[in-house]
């Protein structure tokens, strides 16, 4: 007996795709359906007469999280805020999120009749060429957050604005500023510096790649690495909340009063600087909204055909903490 699965397996779809087919949903494109339907002809397949409701259409995401051997690298964003977001954007769509952990091992299809998933979300990292060519190979709808990969869907913070805004709220009075970073954020990095660099000289303030200062990780943020930088400078731009709360707490350990004598900021608003003393100054990154407009937009290429942008920027709030002078 010929199953829907086997269908799917010779369209190269999912098995979710091929029943929606052949019940004339408008959630599978006319050139889809029409190749499924040959393939079910050709296979001999009997289709049972089962009535279906739109209604009860329950789309299935799978939600990608990122994989990281840094622990700290869990305290970015606050993962109830994306789920409630993509919720948010799906409405009023019921849908399951199928949760997962990317990485060199990731396989978006393990096994036959697993390839059920409506959509894919892949949160705050870069698939793979192998994942991406499996999704795109069986038109499978997928967005990446907190990316900017020309020709792939992304919805991406705006770095560079943000840095503007840090720049905008600290340049009234005289600065001398610096970039303190950690490696493996790629162009993430790569947008805030330029951010940051671009403001800084339409302002007139000196800044050179001799003003950045590159840490392997966290643990390497120590006071003996720290105090030569808090010596020749007095604003410490810190590429994230991470970074900005180390550097924070090594200040403390040497007597180097904030904002005083130094003045520190973050980027990112993640759960840690709930936490810091003082409350450091950061531009929020819009986790909810990532998630509203990635159900937005998968919700109208899955349902309606639509075709999105590539690449959407959002713009995320500037926080003003006690870690600089107001």
């Amino acid at each position: 007996m010929v199953t829907i699965y086997d269908i799917a397996e010779k369209a190269g779809v999912s098995g979710s795709t091929v029943s929606r087919a052949l019940n004339g949903s408008r959630l599978v494109s006319d050139e889809v359906r029409e190749r499924i339907q040959h393939i079910a002809k050709d296979l001999g397949f009997e289709k049972r007469n089962v009535r279906r409701h739109r209604q009860r259409t329950i789309l299935n995401i799978r939600l990608v999280l990122p994989h990281h051997d840094s622990p700290e690298r869990g305290l970015f964003y606050d993962l109830t805020q994306l789920i409630d977001g993509l919720r948010k954007g799906f409405a009023p769509t019921a849908i399951n999120i199928l949760s997962d952990l990317g990485g060199p091992s990731f396989v978006p299809f393990p096994h036959k009749k697993g390839g059920d998933t409506d959509a894919f979300v892949f949160a705050f990292h870069l698939p793979s060429p192998e994942v991406l060519q499996a999704l795109i190979g069986r038109n499978i709808p997928f967005v990446i957050l907190n990316r900017a990969t020309p020709g792939l869907p992304c919805i991406s913070s705006d770095h560079g604005g943000g840095m503007a805004e840090l720049v905008e709220h600290l340049g009234k009075a005289p600065i001398k500023p610096c970039l303190i970073t950690i490696d493996g954020l790629n162009e993430v990095f790569v947008e805030r510096r330029e951010g940051l660099a671009t403001t800084l000289a339409a302002k007139g303030i000196p800044f050179s790649d001799a003003d950045i200062h590159h840490f392997k990780n966290t643990a390497a943020l120590t006071g003996e690495g720290l105090a030569p930088i808090a010596e020749k400078y007095d604003t410490l731009f810190c590429i994230n909340d991470i970074v900005g709360s180390v550097v924070l707490s090594e200040l403390a350990r040497m007597g180097i009063p904030v904002p005083e004598r130094c003045q520190v900021t973050g980027f990112d608003d993640s759960p840690l600087r709930r936490i810091t003393r003082p409350l450091l100054t950061t531009v929020a990154m819009p986790v909810f909204e990532f998630g509203r407009r990635a159900g937005q937009r998968l919700a109208a290429e899955v349902i309606e055909g639509a075709v999105n942008v590539p690449l959407e920027r959002l713009h995320g709030s500037l926080l003003i903490g006690e870690s600089t002078r107001r």
